[in-house]
């Protein structure tokens, strides 16, 4: 954007938002720390198998906490605590003993879990709600450069952690506490909102603070429940897969050279759909982009029923690519449709329904893994993927009808304010 075209624009805030969702992505790389964590205390795997989804329930629990509270006071407290939570749960995580008994893993849960799990979420909420705010013209690319941030944390941390770890888990959980928290913090006092009318005198033609919905009236929209239907079951088939890429791979005896390229590959993959789908959805509309992404995790979660070589390489890659992307999608479509006043709360109350999907299939996978002999693992990986694959036709269907419902609604809106 041409600042000559846009005096009013700033760009610190952006940037300070692109920073803080580059630091707070570690979160999800608990893939990476979960191996050497369960050496350090001594645990057998099922004493965290539910970790990432506790985590990620947090994070988007944060995210409706976090939206409450920019709603009415800016996205600066919210990313300032967010960016406190993340420090203390990691520092708090450093500080558990080595060797500490196996019945005392739900304290994992709660400092790495819930602590900063939650703040992720708080941060996400408070940049997201900034970066659109800032960018209007174009929010599906706003929120795309956002959380493709987001999803290069894994891509450049990763390594890092890998480096650190050497010396230690708690060094390393301390390591990230003190430096990334601190970052965080710091650019949560460059964060500000645009001055009012902002977007009118950009020309841009979206529901204003007159027409904006209530977090009440979204909830009595039907497309509020659309978008919550798509974005729990749209979630199923990524939840199935990612956790479990080096143990699928092992079952499907891929080679380890392909499958550390397929770990990181899955970085690379939700990294470029967080900034190309977001943006393509700017061109052809949220929905369309949205039933696309699900054609493509079907077709990648049936192939996932058999694949192997490099061909399980290229169904995982389009799985996380089809997930990714409609995460930086929806916040966007919720602008759309409500306005931005009170966006972030509607937002992040619908992102609750990835949490309960994390939940529902992180409770239900490890059951009927661990059902019938070893040998029956592969067909129980094979039911799994189908399962995956047939969930994604519940998003299509919502998508092709949101449209239809959309336009009636902001028909009857608009004749609402005009009278």
């Amino acid at each position: 954007m041409s600042t000559k075209k846009n005096p009013e624009f700033r760009i610190v805030p952006v940037i300070a938002c692109l920073i803080t969702m580059l630091c707070v992505g570690i979160e999800y790389m608990w893939s990476v720390f979960q191996k050497p964590a369960l050496e350090y205390f001594g645990w057998q795997d099922t004493a965290v198998t539910m970790i990432s989804s506790a985590m990620i329930f947090m994070f988007v629990a944060g995210i409706f906490i976090g939206g409450l509270i920019i709603d009415r006071m800016g996205p600066r407290l919210v990313v300032l605590i967010g960016g406190l939570l993340f420090f203390a749960g990691l520092m708090l995580t450093s500080l558990l003993p080595q060797n500490m008994p196996e019945e005392r893993s739900w304290l994992i849960y709660v400092t790495y879990g819930v602590l900063a799990g939650s703040g992720v979420g708080f941060a996400y909420s408070g940049a997201i709600n900034c970066v659109q705010k800032w960018l209007p013209h174009r929010r599906g690319f706003a929120t795309g450069i956002c959380v493709c941030a987001f999803g290069l944390s894994i891509v450049i941390f990763a390594p890092v952690a890998e480096y650190f770890l050497k010396t230690g888990v708690p060094f390393t959980f301390r390591m990230f506490a003190i430096i990334l928290g601190a970052i965080v913090v710091v650019m949560s006092f460059f964060f500000k909102s645009p001055p009012e009318g902002y977007a009118a005198r950009l020309g841009v033609k979206v529901v204003q603070d007159k027409g904006s919905y209530s977090l009440g009236e979204a909830l009595r929209d039907p497309r509020f429940w659309f978008m919550c239907s798509a974005l729990f079951f749209g979630t199923a088939a990524n939840m199935m897969i990612n956790p479990r890429v080096k143990t699928l791979a092992l079952l499907r005896d891929v080679p380890d050279l392909q499958t550390s390229i397929t770990v990181q590959l899955v970085g690379v993959s939700s990294a470029l759909s967080r900034l190309i789908l977001p943006t393509l959805s700017d061109k052809i509309s949220r929905s369309k982009t949205i039933f696309a992404m699900m054609i493509v995790m079907m077709v990648a979660s049936f192939l996932m029923r058999f694949a192997d070589g490099i061909l399980y390489t290229v169904a995982v890659f389009f799985i996380v690519f089809a997930y990714s992307g409609p995460a930086g999608i929806y916040p966007a479509m919720a602008g759309d449709a409500y306005g931005m006043k009170n966006m972030s709360s509607i937002f992040g109350l619908a992102f609750l329904c990835i949490g309960l999907s994390s939940i529902t299939f992180g409770t239900w996978l490890p059951k009927l893994l661990s059902s019938g002999a070893a040998a029956a693992a592969d067909y129980n990986y094979k039911l799994i993927f189908l399962v995956g694959a047939l969930t994604n036709l519940i998003p299509m269907v919502c998508m092709l009808i949101y449209d239809k419902v959309g336009k009636k609604k902001a028909e009857q809106r608009a004749a609402l304010h005009t009278t």
